[in-house]
């Protein structure tokens, strides 16, 4: 298995980072996961843009070139050679010191490992998941700064669930993950405000869109949530997955509505062609 360090692949066996790189040090840093369908990097030039932003969001750098880092991802997608691949992108402040103000060299680190897919039933049957009174730190940018995330998995898997949502003074936000959807009444929600603005969310929409179904953006309520008619979460890695209960309430009839199974279609029409 090779990975790319600051361009240059290595054996994963012999790659290393300074302990001094304030990514390990201080959390300081943003990352992108992708993933491929059928060899080819999934969304690649709108990861690309994210991250951007993410980097400009910390003022790490006022010069920062995705271009060459899609390069160094195709690179290390080729010479890894994997069925299909799922891909980290990590760019920190690199060894800055105590100076938390631009970069004077970023580091770029690119793993990839081989997809582990899902197993198709999780698709057919839905999955659970919990709620959690917590909130990230500055949603809008992917940064590497993961400790909520962290203890909301935590809580999830000793709660047997799937996900974790976070709720904050009442609103829904979203995974640990994930971006969250709920259909009422024909209408697909999705929280906006506060919350990471996913790839496959923003595809999730479009296709909504494309296929009639009528799409509002904004923030709801737990309560709301419990009495959903679906509900269902994406992620860049995994897809469009129905949720068939959130915490102790099973979510309609317990099993994926109809507009989730239409876009579940659409999406994997999307992919594979």
């Amino acid at each position: 298995m090779f990975v790319c360090i600051d361009g240059t692949l290595t054996q994963a066996r012999e790659a290393k980072i300074s302990v001094f790189d304030h990514g390990f040090l201080y959390g300081d840093g943003v990352y992108e996961t992708l993933r491929t369908y059928g060899g080819k990097v999934f969304q690649l030039e709108k990861h690309m843009k994210r991250l951007e932003s993410s980097v400009r969001a910390l003022e790490m750098t006022d010069v920062f070139d995705p271009t060459k880092i899609e390069q160094w991802i195709e690179k290390t997608v080729k010479k890894n050679g994997f069925g299909e691949s799922r891909i980290r992108v990590q760019v920190t402040r690199g060894q800055n010191g105590f100076t938390f103000g631009k970069a004077k060299k970023m580091a770029v680190v690119i793993v990839v490992e081989r997809l582990k897919e899902l197993d198709e039933s999780i698709y057919k049957k839905g999955v659970d998941a919990m709620t959690v009174d917590w909130e990230r730190c500055l949603p809008m940018v992917k940064s590497t700064s993961l400790l909520p995330m962290t203890v909301a998995r935590q809580a999830a898997e000793k709660a047997d669930c799937f996900e974790a949502i976070f709720v904050e003074n009442g609103w829904v936000k979203e995974g640990s993950i994930s971006n969250l959807f709920m259909v009422k009444n024909g209408v697909l929600l999705t929280p906006k405000k506060g919350v990471l603005l996913g790839i496959t969310r923003g595809l999730v929409l479009k296709l909504a869109r494309k296929l009639g179904v009528k799409v509002k953006e904004g923030d709801f309520t737990k309560r709301k949530l419990y009495n959903a008619d679906e509900v269902f979460i994406t992620s860049t890695v995994k897809g469009i997955i129905p949720v068939k209960k959130v915490d102790s309430g099973k979510i309609g009839n317990g099993r994926p509505g109809s507009i989730t199974k239409n876009l579940m279609a659409a999406f994997h029409e999307y992919t594979t062609t």
